[in-house]
């Protein structure tokens, strides 16, 4: 849940807040590859219809519809999907970035990996 919670602000109409995204994925036990699994297969899903709202949510995600919508949408398929879809690149193309900070903060915190 908290996973989901700092990847929905990828889909808020203002920017994400990517020191906060980074910080709960670097602190939750997946992988980098389950992250992206997380974002473009169980979260992408459920929120992206909030990127082509004129007037979609900006004030974050409430806890409970959050879970309600995630497990609604949940699409299983293959991580290497999303790369082929422009679009996800597009309006998710600051995950790169949070990836990169997320493998440094568990190397800093963990240097034996």
């Amino acid at each position: 849940m908290p996973v989901w919670q700092a990847l929905g602000e990828f889909f808020l109409d203002n920017e994400p807040n990517l020191e906060y995204v980074a910080r709960v994925c670097a602190e939750s036990p997946y992988s980098l590859g389950e992250l992206d699994q997380i974002l473009f297969n169980e979260v992408w899903p459920a929120l992206s219809p909030n990127l082509a709202s004129m007037a979609g949510e900006w004030a974050g995600w409430d806890r409970e519809w959050l879970t309600k919508r995630v497990l609604e949408k949940y699409k299983t398929g293959s991580s290497r999907v999303w790369w082929l879809n422009p679009a996800k690149l597009f309006f998710c193309s600051a995950w790169f970035s949070v990836r990169k900070e997320i493998e440094q903060r568990r190397t800093r915190e963990n240097p034996a990996l």
